[in-house]
């Protein structure tokens, strides 16, 4: 295989996972507002709780304050086809 279209390759993957990752945090951040929560962080969480056996959903761990000034963290799970889930 030549070189270059393994580069291509590479770089490509790498494209769609940084696109994901901006997809996805703006859901996060969507999805944390409607909760009313406020100066929310996310952050790639590749070995969250509950990641074994998840196929094709990425995880974040999400740092917030809540209405009434709390600061708290949860984990989420989320896919590109699939809603924000809140681990508890």
């Amino acid at each position: 295989m030549e070189p270059a279209i393994v580069i291509l390759v590479l770089l490509f993957a790498v494209s769609i996972r940084v696109l994901l990752g901006i997809i996805d945090k703006r859901r996060i951040r969507e999805a944390a507002s409607k909760r009313g929560w406020r100066r929310v962080l996310v952050y790639w969480s590749p070995f969250a709780p509950g990641w074994f056996f998840e196929k094709g959903e990425r995880h974040y761990r999400v740092l917030f304050r809540d209405e009434d000034g709390e600061e708290a963290e949860l984990y989420c799970k989320t896919g590109l086809l699939t809603g924000v889930y809140w681990r508890d």
